[in-house]
Order: structure tokens, then C-alpha cells, then sequence
């Protein structure tokens, strides 16, 4: 296994689930503490270890799907030495670390702000992101920035990859009409029940957690969805589609604190669907 893939990563905690060696891994896990261009409440950097901390106390089996996570082949790669202040270095850390991660792997992320997702969906390349956020992250730029959590979505589109935006309930107008004259499927809560999805595609998954309500996070938003309604989307999406991988961005929460063991419950439930139906 090369060398070069744990070049710009290192452990600052473990995660329960990681029971494998990585060449004989099925998933692998990857921190990405970065929060330079966070707006509203920051602190996006310390979700990876919050999240990991706050897995300590979850159950390993899950009821729905008669599984034990304990038995999943999973390895924690660790966190990108992030540099504070500079997206553009960062994101070329993230995209090193991808090039020498072996095929075949399902990536998981853990965030960070939002715009960590672009280079990870650059180097994976799926037919189709699936984003839930309560923003559609569409500016062209925000306060002069272009690699922003408020564009992450528009640079995405501009590589030419389709886009839906599930729960999304405040933005610029701006972004709103970008998304009508690009053809972004943009869905509120309110009509997120007629919600159908995709088919038979290579998707990524992309959750901010400002898509749900009452979450310590960076722009935190009322009207959001509920946990139980995500889990029966995303159940569906996995289920029809294949994924290229998934992420989880935007907690600013301590270790010991609601909003980190709910995005710890919700990347267990996330692995689990993910082994339920992998192809």
C-alpha cells in the first residue's frame, strides 16, 4: 500500500467501527477538518473528531436492517492536515489523498464545512450529486470567495454534474434562479413526501446538517427535515442507485453534545444501508 496516502493524514482519535486492515477494507473513512470559509457559527473543524468521539456511546446492531456494524469491513484513514485559511491547499491535500486511496473503496468523509465536498466529488466523479442542505450553497461566490461553503453546489454544476437539492429553504435569489435556468432540482421540505430520486446511477451523497432542525451547525435554519424522513429517502437512493460515497459536513458540536451523537447515529445508519444493498 502506498505510502503517499497516509502523507497528508493523521489520527487524532479512532472510530469504533474501524476493525480492518485497508487492503481488505470495503469502506474507508476520511476526516477533513476544515473551516476557513464557515459563516454564522463556526468551529466545522472539530465535527470529525466530535462525530467519531460520539460513536463510542451508539449500539452496533441495527434493528431496521438486522445488521451489525461491528462485522463491516471499515478503516479509518484519519483526518487531512488541513491549512487553515487556504482552500486551495487544502483541497489539493484532499485530492493527494484520493489519488492513492486503492479502487473499489466506498468513501466515507466527515467535515468540515461544505466546500470540502468539491474536491472529493471532483476525484470521484459521480454521475449525479444528491445534496442535502437547507441552502442550495449556489453563489457564484460569497464576499469575493469562489471556493465557499455558499458555492460549493455552483462549482460542482460547472464541472458539468447534475445536480438535486433536497430540503433546501433559504438562499439568495440569485441562487434560486441559477438553479431554474441550470436545471437544479431544487426540493423544500414541504413537497419533499412527492419526492421520487433517481435510478440505475453512480451518485454521490452530500449532507449538510442544517437540512434538519434544532442541530448546533453553522447556519442553522427552522423548518427542517426529520431523521426519520432522511433515513427513508436516502434508504431509497442506496437502494435504486450505486454510490460512489457520502459525506457529512457542517457540525459544529462538542463530543458530548446532542447534535454530534445525532450525526454519529446518522453515519451509522448511512454505513448500514450502504452494506444492506451494496452491489
Amino acid at each position: 500500500m502506498s505510502e503517499d496516502l497516509y502523507f497528508y493524514t493523521y489520527r487524532k482519535c479512532y472510530f469504533p467501527l474501524d476493525t480492518t486492515r485497508i487492503d481488505e477494507a470495503e469502506y474507508l473513512l476520511l476526516g477533513v477538518p476544515f473551516d476557513s470559509t464557515q459563516t454564522g457559527m463556526t468551529g466545522a473543524r472539530y465535527g470529525p473528531s466530535s462525530i467519531r468521539m460520539a460513536s463510542f456511546d451508539l449500539e452496533h446492531y441495527d434493528p431496521e436492517e438486522d445488521l451489525d456494524l461491528s462485522e463491516i469491513r471499515l478503516h479509518d484513514i484519519g483526518d487531512v492536515d488541513c491549512v487553515p485559511g487556504s482552500p486551495v491547499e487544502t483541497f489539493n491535500r484532499i485530492r493527494h489523498t484520493m489519488e492513492n486511496i486503492p479502487p473499489q473503496k466506498k468513501l466515507i468523509s466527515l467535515g468540515g464545512e461544505h466546500s470540502i465536498s468539491l474536491p472529493i466529488i471532483d476525484m470521484l466523479r459521480p454521475q449525479m450529486v444528491i445534496s442535502f442542505d437547507a441552502h442550495p450553497d449556489l453563489r457564484n461566490d460569497y464576499m469575493g470567495v469562489g471556493l465557499s461553503h455558499s458555492s460549493v453546489m455552483r462549482r460542482v454544476n460547472e464541472r458539468g454534474i447534475p445536480l438535486e437539492i433536497i430540503g433546501a429553504r433559504e438562499g439568495s435569489k440569485e441562487e434560486f434562479d441559477y438553479a431554474k435556468g441550470n436545471g437544479i432540482g431544487v426540493v423544500p421540505p414541504q413537497l419533499i413526501d412527492d419526492y421520487k430520486g433517481p435510478s440505475d446511477k453512480d451518485i454521490y451523497i452530500s449532507i449538510d446538517l442544517d437540512v434538519f432542525d434544532r442541530l448546533e451547525v453553522g447556519n442553522p435554519v427552522p423548518g427542517g427535515i426529520d431523521f426519520n424522513t432522511f433515513c427513508k429517502i436516502t434508504k431509497e437512493l442506496i437502494r435504486k442507485n450505486s454510490i460512489r460515497g457520502f459525506d457529512i459536513v457542517e457540525l459544529s458540536s462538542q463530543p458530548n453534545e446532542y447534535s454530534s451523537y445525532f450525526a454519529a447515529k446518522l453515519l451509522f445508519k448511512m454505513i448500514s444501508y450502504l452494506e444492506s444493498y451494496k452491489d
